[in-house]
């Protein structure tokens, strides 16, 4: 049996409740297989959280950091992959993803697989992205976990509606979107789909102030403003 099979089989345990009782919060096995079927031995990946996913990186023989401040979860997942001989050369950053990832150590310049699965409070699934969508190269992937959830809907709904990102893949609780181009920002809020509604409003006259606003952003830049 492969060992992602193995993996998905066994559904080890590597979180807990608050009071210590093990806990299995891992994505559908549809996820892992596809997680899995997207990586290739010496791919740069990162992820948010830690889980099943972080074994499934593993089993692939990628370059991974996982950003988790839970030691001892890094710690079940070292023995499980020592146990099922996985080689594990996973980077654990043990700090928040709000912290680590703005201060960049440790974060590679450039990537091929995001997983955003670390805190689902808002805002950290959309600073989570922000901190690591610069560095995802063209034909790269992010996947989105537990998109239903409104705090990370909304950056669910972001990626599919705009240009850059083509949505390959959606589960019950997990999407994947594919950069298709380089993000180029010339007009500020104006070069996103999901502000093009408000902007042909106002270019359309319903809005005055908004069209002096618009306005002021199309305007080219004089040189030394």
């Amino acid at each position: 049996m492969e060992k992602i099979e193995q993996l998905i089989a066994k559904r080890p345990h590597f979180h807990a409740w608050p009071d210590g009782k093990p806990a299995n919060w891992a994505v559908a096995p549809d996820v892992l297989r596809f997680i899995h079927r997207n990586l290739a031995p010496g791919m740069r990946t990162l992820e948010t959280g830690a889980g099943q996913t972080t074994v499934a990186f593993a089993i692939a023989g990628t370059q991974h950091t996982c950003i988790t401040p839970d030691r001892a979860q890094a710690e079940r997942i070292r023995a499980y992959c020592a146990e099922e001989g996985i080689g594990c050369s996973v980077t654990f950053i043990h700090d928040s993803s709000d912290v680590a990832l703005p201060a960049g150590l440790g974060i590679p310049e450039a990537l091929d697989f995001i997983l955003i699965d670390g805190a689902h409070r808002f805002p950290f699934p959309i600073l989570d992205w922000h901190y690591t969508q610069q560095r995802l190269r063209v034909g790269g992937i992010v996947a989105v976990d537990d998109y239903p959830m409104p705090s990370v809907r909304i950056l669910h709904d972001f990626l599919a509606g705009e240009d850059e990102w083509d949505l390959i893949q959606k589960f019950q609780r997990t999407s994947f979107f594919r950069r298709t181009r380089e993000t180029v920002n010339v007009w500020d809020w104006a070069d996103q789909n999901i502000n093009k509604r408000q902007q042909e409003a106002a270019t359309n006259g319903r809005s005055p102030g908004l069209v002096r606003l618009v306005r002021q952003w199309l305007r080219p830049k004089r040189a030394g403003t």
